[in-house]
């Protein structure tokens, strides 16, 4: 069950928090995003706020770790100790206080998952501090500065006037900011791997242990298809991920129709398909499309180690190492 309440990050009142299993709490605030929180952790940081990491920047490891990952950080005393402890849980980069490159690639990602169109201004409000890791409004506007002063994005001072948001900051991509993203989205040593999952979070073990382990072994960076907030359609966004994927996995397990539909526009653009189910479910139930002709990999919730590895190479099998 769910409660409004404190975020023990930010402090944001409106946080909504909920059991994750022992002594551990499902959180999800508008600026820190979703993310998972041991007891002891959450207390320490309600308490006694420890001097590390600084607050911004565990709220921004939080927020775009679920945004681009659709992964929820899990929060331990163990986070608190060093940046060498912190490198270790965090699969994204963590700027430094002075990185405004890094800060700033992460706002113009930022602008582009939440453009509806080339020409839409995107609103930014304090719940948007924690995309660009940014302690305040000066630094916002800092990092802002140095995208528009590279001509990467500009200020909507019309739709500000329109009061957006309650008259927060409006920007738009330029179309050099657009050109930039086309060319510099993830590395090569990075392909991504666009996963059809949906089961409630509950599950998340399944996904962690499971899934995105097996995935990332064999090469790959999992992203959520069933994750993703914007403020785009849907199936537009699905369009987008499934284009830039290089691999996609379905999970069929619940029979979701999403799965089937996000895995038939996958083979219709040309991209390997993997299918993966739970293994009572594959055994007893009938699929609703037919895929005896495909290797559907099982498992099972106290075999995740094995199906993270089975999957890895499966994976590997088909396709080898990118």
């Amino acid at each position: 069950m769910e409660n409004r309440t404190q975020c023990p990050i930010c402090r944001a009142t409106n946080a909504s928090h909920s059991g994750a299993g022992a002594n551990t709490s499902d959180v999800h605030c508008p600026r820190c995003g979703r993310f998972q929180i041991q007891t002891l952790a959450e207390t320490q940081l309600m308490n006694s706020p420890p001097p590390f990491p600084p607050q911004h920047l565990l709220s921004g490891l939080c927020r775009n770790t679920w945004e681009i990952l659709g992964e929820k950080l899990l929060i331990t005393v163990d986070l608190f100790k060093s940046w060498t402890e912190l490198d270790k849980v965090a699969k994204i980069a963590v700027p430094r206080d002075t990185d405004v490159a890094t800060r700033s690639d992460y706002l113009l990602r930022y602008l582009r998952r939440h453009s509806r169109s080339l020409a839409d201004a995107v609103p930014f409000t304090p719940t948007e501090l924690a995309v660009g890791f940014c302690a305040n409004k000066n630094e916002l506007l800092f990092c802002l500065r140095y995208l528009s002063d590279k001509g990467l994005i500009e200020e909507d001072a019309a739709a500000q006037r329109k009061g957006q948001q309650g008259g927060s900051l409006a920007y738009r991509l330029t179309p050099a900011g657009w050109a930039a993203l086309d060319t510099a989205r993830l590395p090569a040593a990075q392909p991504l791997a666009a996963v059809s999952f949906s089961l409630d979070k509950e599950s998340d073990a399944v996904w962690t242990q499971g899934l995105s382990a097996g995935i990332q072994t064999a090469g790959y960076t999992a992203i959520r298809l069933d994750s993703r907030e914007h403020a785009n359609k849907i199936t537009d966004e699905l369009i987008v991920d499934l284009r830039r994927a290089s691999i996609v996995v379905a999970d069929l397990t619940g029979q979701s129709p999403l799965a089937y539909f996000e895995a038939g526009l996958a083979l219709g653009l040309g991209k390997p398909v993997f299918w993966t189910c739970e293994e009572t479910e594959a055994r007893d139930k009938k699929l609703f499309l037919e895929t005896r002709q495909h290797v559907v990999t099982t498992w099972t919730r106290d075999k995740l180690d094995d199906f993270a590895r089975r999957f890895a190479q499966r994976i590997e099998a088909a396709l080898g190492r990118p």
